[in-house]
């Protein structure tokens, strides 16, 4: 009796699925995987997914390097940001899921005409090596020095509009829907995109190499989902945009949800990205390390997160 009954337990636990704790944060790419869970439901005998909604990507990279999550949607820099911060938790890029193509930008008061306008005057941005990092190249741009400490004022995002109203800021690093929502508040322009960064904002799924290891086909699922929304939206956008406003906490008065800027990657081209032997993304990664360490934000030594295209070659097969 006692063998059967140790029997049942092991069947029972091996047809549970793992439980995956999944960071984000409110941005346009990752309210897919939101969507996915509530639209299309995963194989409970695959993957078992608790995701967690953080305020911004500070709070989703401080999840993940405490251990609260095992898997985050976030930008590749920020993955550089984690690996210095925390080598022992380096993850691993499994997935790209966009590029920001001018949806990242730095607006500025109408008294502000050009990058220069900004040399030594206060700028408001949120904590994340992502805002910190757009304002870096953004200067580099404009054969500018970066930015002073001095001139960063760290302010969360629901003080934006009020401090750039009183002109206590002159210019802010910002996103959607935020930067939506900035720009409807009052005469604000664009300074600088990522637009002028063609293919180097991506935003990815990383996960803990030892979940990847133990687990692959339920980072595998968590992709699926993600792709499902995805082609529901080719077929019913305006039932999906609707879903996906009310994601992102947008109000009816502010439109559907921002998907100017954003571009998603192709089947061929996830290859191209991951593919270790294509040699692609390593440098760019490179370039994350760089610009982080002169601007103080991680060490010289940081590690490099490695990516792989295991996940993007079962999605190919799966079809």
């Amino acid at each position: 009796m006692l063998a059967s009954l140790l029997l049942t337990l092991v069947l029972a636990c091996q047809g549970q699925a793992p439980r995956v704790v999944l960071a984000v944060h409110p941005w346009p790419g990752y309210a897919y995987f939101s969507l996915a869970k509530a639209r299309h439901p995963y194989d409970p005998r695959r993957l078992h997914l608790d995701l967690r909604n953080y305020a911004d990507s500070a709070a989703t990279m401080e999840a993940y390097i405490s251990g609260g999550a095992q898997a985050i949607a976030t930008t590749a820099i920020e993955v550089v940001t984690i690996c210095g911060v925390a080598p022992d938790r380096c993850p691993v890029i499994v997935y790209v899921i966009d590029e920001s193509r001018g949806a990242d930008q730095v607006l500025a008061r109408r008294g502000v005409k050009d990058l220069k306008g900004l040399v030594g005057r206060p700028i408001a941005l949120d904590r994340s090596t992502l805002s910190r990092y757009v304002l870096a190249r953004a200067f580099e741009s404009g054969g500018l020095p970066p930015p002073e400490p001095s001139q960063l004022r760290f302010l969360p995002a629901a003080a934006w509009e009020a401090a750039l109203r009183r002109g206590e800021v002159q210019a802010v690093v910002t996103y959607p829907p935020r930067s939506d929502q900035l720009l409807r508040s009052q005469p604000l322009h664009t300074l600088f995109s990522s637009r002028q960064l063609p293919y180097e904002i991506l935003d990815v799924l990383a996960v803990e190499p030892e979940l990847l290891r133990q687990h692959p086909d339920a980072i595998l699922a968590l992709v699926q989902g993600w792709q499902a929304v995805r082609l529901e939206e080719s077929r019913r956008p305006a039932a999906v945009h609707h879903a996906m406003a009310d994601v992102l906490a947008l109000e009816p008065s502010e439109g559907p949800f921002p998907s100017d800027g954003i571009r998603y990657p192709g089947p061929q081209e996830q290859y191209e990205l991951l593919d270790p032997a294509q040699n692609n993304l390593p440098p760019l990664l490179e370039k994350f390390r760089q610009v982080l360490y002169a601007n103080g934000v991680i060490p010289a030594n940081t590690p490099l997160p490695a990516t792989v295209d295991s996940i993007a070659r079962a999605l190919a097969k799966a079809k």
